[in-house]
């Protein structure tokens, strides 16, 4: 299923269920138990539980669930991939939290002269054309500004040191960033496990400031910041 379609799910979850529905335990666990199987449980416990968790536990959580993801080479959806493409400036590119490294790839197919980085806690397959690095959005193991651009692509709402994460992404760009979030509400018990929510502009305005352009794109906020000019 891919990202166009859980976001249209989701607006139906987020504004047509009534939140007392929403946030019910006895309705959710129904939805979860059905969807999830043996796993629901964790699901229902992780939004009490997170903030008593390192991010290395956090990590764990999501490896011990990664079987019931739903299974798609990207959570981008279809406007903010065509975007990004569009968007990138430079030669050295860095994809952080690449996932399948499905965005990288195809980077490097629209230009195969740039130099593609795609980092994550957990790598990929290999992707042909692209430097596939390990790698946490809060530790980035590269100098000061070495790339052009830096995407994020559905990232910071797991990450629980979100403003640390920032100031990497901030710090190894030299020029173009590039940030996608889900607007999503917050409610106690959610399918995709996330810390943060980002339901209106100055939900992402708080997070990432004024410095660049936010629009909706596609069910999502896309961002985008002229680092250094």
């Amino acid at each position: 299923m891919n990202r166009n379609i859980t976001n249209k799910i989701n607006y139906i979850l987020d504004n047509i269920v009534p939140p007392a529905l929403r946030d019910s335990r006895f309705f959710t666990r129904l939805m979860f138990r059905a969807a999830l199987g043996k796993k629901y449980k964790a699901y229902m416990r992780f939004k009490d539980e997170v903030p008593h968790l390192t991010e290395e536990e956090i990590s764990a959580y999501y490896s011990e669930l990664a079987d019931t993801f739903m299974d798609r080479d990207t959570d981008i959806n279809g406007p903010c991939l065509d975007r990004i493409r569009k968007d990138v400036r430079g030669r050295r590119i860095l994809d952080i939290a690449t996932g399948r490294g499905y965005l990288a790839g195809l980077l490097h197919s629209d230009d195969a002269g740039r130099s593609i980085v795609g980092a994550d806690v957990v790598l990929p397959d290999p992707v042909d054309g692209v430097e596939l690095v390990r790698a946490s959005v809060t530790s980035i193991p590269f100098a000061d500004g070495e790339f052009d651009t830096v995407i994020c692509a559905h990232t910071l709402e797991h990450i629980a040191n979100i403003r640390k994460a920032v100031a990497e992404l901030r710090r190894v760009c030299a020029g173009r960033l590039i940030v996608v979030l889900p607007k999503q509400r917050e409610y106690k018990y959610t399918f995709d496990l996330h810390i943060h929510f980002f339901p209106y502009l100055y939900n992402v305005e708080s997070l990432l400031g004024t410095s660049g352009t936010i629009e909706k794109l596609g069910g999502d906020w896309y961002y985008v910041e002229d680092i250094r000019t």
